[in-house]
């Protein structure tokens, strides 16, 4: 009785092996499959009020922003449009945050809440033109945290 006992034991541990098993590969075959999306990849380094492209001018088309965040708060990457200078866009009333929503701004997106060594990516298409990539969370674009872009 006592070795039926321990066969049961070892088929049903047998059975959640397998079966763990059958749950993980598929997922593991999934992953290696996802495609990274296409496009020219700028990495951005946000860091203590400064934007650090490694790339001041890309060709038209898909962009992918890898962005870090190196602290040492949160900070935030907003990409626009614009024909203004990287420090001339204009203020909300409060003073301390660019106002996206100004004429002659174009807001394409953003990645908010990148905690200190997030890492998050932003893929864009991106006509030619002049760009402008900023954290606009209160003072830091008043601090220098900006950046621009050219896209030819």
């Amino acid at each position: 009785m006592a070795w039926t006992r321990a066969r049961r034991r070892w088929a049903w541990a047998l059975a959640l092996v397998l079966a763990a098993l059958a749950l993980a590969v598929p997922v593991t075959v999934a992953r290696r499959q996802e495609r990274t999306p296409r496009g020219t990849p700028v990495n951005v380094l946000l860091e203590d009020f400064k934007v650090r492209p490694d790339a001041a001018v890309v060709p038209a088309g898909t962009v992918r922003f890898r962005i870090l965040n190196q602290g040492p708060t949160t900070h935030q990457l907003n990409v626009i449009r614009t024909d203004r200078a990287p420090g001339k866009l204009p203020l909300q009333r409060d003073g301390l945050t660019v106002n996206d929503d100004a004429p002659g701004l174009d807001h394409l997106d953003e990645a908010q809440g990148l905690d200190i060594d997030d890492r998050r990516t932003l893929v864009l298409r991106l006509a030619p033109g002049h760009y402008v990539m900023y954290c606009n969370l209160e003072g830091h674009y008043l601090g220098g945290m900006y950046a621009a872009l050219t896209v030819r």
